[in-house]
């Protein structure tokens, strides 16, 4: 297992947001989350705002004294802007690692064309450029494909994959960039639009939440409230 410097890359690439630390989210000190160690791992978290959107939150958990190895980012738009959630995830456990990597439509695709065509078309070309690499397939929970794009980034890849490590990497960053794109061309949609997406977005992120693999152990870890916290920051 090689360090990944998942949390320097991802904040400057960044840059163009102009991300400002966040405190607080929606009137609640989030300051207790920003480093969390208990006896299983060690949580970091590190939460910022932007323009147009409503969070930017990126993590990384040591569990069983690195044994494991947790990095997670999640952007969410604010409810005036029509724009895809942005999500990535590397897990690096002893054997293998793990990615997933999305721009997380607000729009019904199969009823909303257009939505598909200016959001979802064009990240069919970074899923070409990495789909053929040993161990990317299909995201195995059913719960989490139904909401995804048509072109998410999923793999399960052992470590004789040369240089997989930045590979993973290469890959949030590209979808990554994708969605700043997205987002500095973003402008307010119809709000009677905007209503079916934002049912849509407060949904996905509830099931997110509440289907998370992670759950267990946080709860474990750092008690049930607490834990919940942590994933509704998250999600």
């Amino acid at each position: 297992m090689k360090p990944i410097p998942y949390f320097e890359r991802i904040i400057d690439t960044l840059a163009p947001l102009n991300p400002r630390p966040m405190k607080t989210y929606r009137g609640e000190d989030i300051t207790q989350f920003e480093k969390l160690e208990t006896e299983m791992m060690v949580h970091t978290m590190h939460c910022f705002e932007a323009e147009k959107l409503d969070k930017i939150v990126t993590i990384q958990a040591e569990i069983m004294g690195g044994k494991i190895i947790v990095y997670g980012t999640t952007i969410v738009p604010t409810d005036e802007y029509p724009f895809p959630m942005f999500t990535s995830e590397i897990v690096q456990a002893v054997n293998h690692l793990s990615l997933r990597a999305d721009l997380i439509p607000l729009a019904d695709c199969g009823r909303d064309m257009a939505y598909l065509e200016k959001y979802m078309a064009p990240i069919e070309t970074l899923w070409e450029k990495y789909k053929d690499i040993p161990g990317m397939g299909v995201e195995r929970y059913l719960w989490h494909r139904v909401m995804l794009s048509p072109f998410y980034a999923y793999g399960k890849i052992k470590y004789d994959v040369e240089q997989i490590e930045e590979k993973a990497l290469e890959i949030s960053i590209d979808y990554l960039k994708l969605f700043i794109q997205f987002w500095s061309e973003g402008q307010k949609a119809d709000p009677t639009y905007m209503e079916l997406l934002n049912g849509r977005k407060r949904a996905m992120l509830k099931t997110m939440m509440e289907n998370d693999p992670g759950e267990g152990p946080l709860k474990k870890a750092l008690g049930e409230e607490k834990a919940k916290k942590l994933l509704g920051l998250l999600f």
